[in-house]
């Protein structure tokens, strides 16, 4: 019975990979790279083009004859690519990618978006080499991938607003504990039907979400604290400490209090000397 798959030129890269056990390293470095959660990372992985003249490097073969690049995490797969068809593993959808006109130009760098504090691990590309039925893989390159969480602090003037960025469409819930306080309580959570205020006295809304940021309206002292914005996971994806200032602009009361201390202050020393001495004879006369 014949087999119903194309037939695909799949020699040339039997051969390569042959050709690439000989000359690299087939246990490459481990190449560590970091990003914040929610931004975008660049595993980085280099399969030399047809221009390369160095005799250590190898080339490869004509972009007609599509390669199979595949990434792994874990043993499971991340993502595959053979030429224009595409694979992406399971919490990867939409995340993942090694575009078909960067593989042909010999880079088959892992693009992945809006990074995970679940996305931390060790990556590793391989290219799979072999017959229809018999395949093997030629491992490329090793990359350690650290997705850091967000620690900031942040002061506030008491009556203004407070920015508090969400990062990532991953967050799902904001909580916030009072300063010496044990409790969390939940201040914000995506989809919710309406945000309330934390003082129990008030119930008109203070929170409104602006893109992946909330804004605090009328912050005052019983708004410091603690805010983490949590996943899904019930991972923190940032902690933000918040302290809250009196307004900078002194009051009425103390501005006529100022001036009044400046003008006493501005007198001649002596004339500050005969003040007491003029109260006093006001007192007799």
């Amino acid at each position: 019975m014949t087999d119903s798959v194309p037939s695909i030129p799949l020699f040339p890269w039997f051969l390569f990979g042959t050709l690439l056990c000989s000359h690299v390293n087939c246990s490459p470095s481990l190449i560590s790279i970091s990003c914040g959660v929610g931004q975008s990372a660049v595993l980085p992985c280099m399969v030399l083009s047809p221009s390369s003249s160095s005799p250590d490097q190898l080339a490869l073969p004509p972009p007609s004859d599509s390669p199979y690049i595949q990434w792994l995490s874990m043993s499971e797969t991340v993502f595959e690519r053979m030429g224009p068809e595409d694979f992406q593993g399971e919490g990867f959808e939409g995340r993942a990618d090694v575009p078909q006109e960067m593989l042909q130009r010999g880079n088959c760098s892992l693009l992945l978006g809006d990074a995970r504090l679940v996305d931390s691990g060790v990556y590793q590309s391989y290219l799979v080499v072999g017959q229809t039925k018999v395949k093997r893989k030629v491992l490329l390159q090793s990359v350690d991938l650290v997705v850091r969480d967000y620690k900031l602090k942040q002061t506030v003037r008491k009556g203004s607003d407070l920015l508090l960025e969400l990062h990532t469409p991953q967050a799902q819930q904001v909580v916030f504990q009072k300063e010496q306080h044990p409790r969390w309580a939940v201040v914000w959570s995506r989809g919710g039907v309406e945000t309330r205020s934390r003082s129990s006295s008030s119930s008109s809304s203070r929170v409104r979400q602006d893109g992946e940021r909330l804004i605090f309206t009328d912050i005052g002292w019983e708004d410091e604290g603690t805010y983490r914005v949590m996943d899904e996971h019930g991972l923190a994806l940032s902690t933000v400490m918040v302290s809250v200032t009196e307004t900078t602009e002194p009051t009425f009361q103390k501005k006529d209090f100022l001036t009044g201390y400046s003008a006493a202050s501005s007198l001649p020393g002596p004339a500050l000397c005969l003040l007491p001495l003029c109260a006093l004879l006001h007192h007799f006369l």
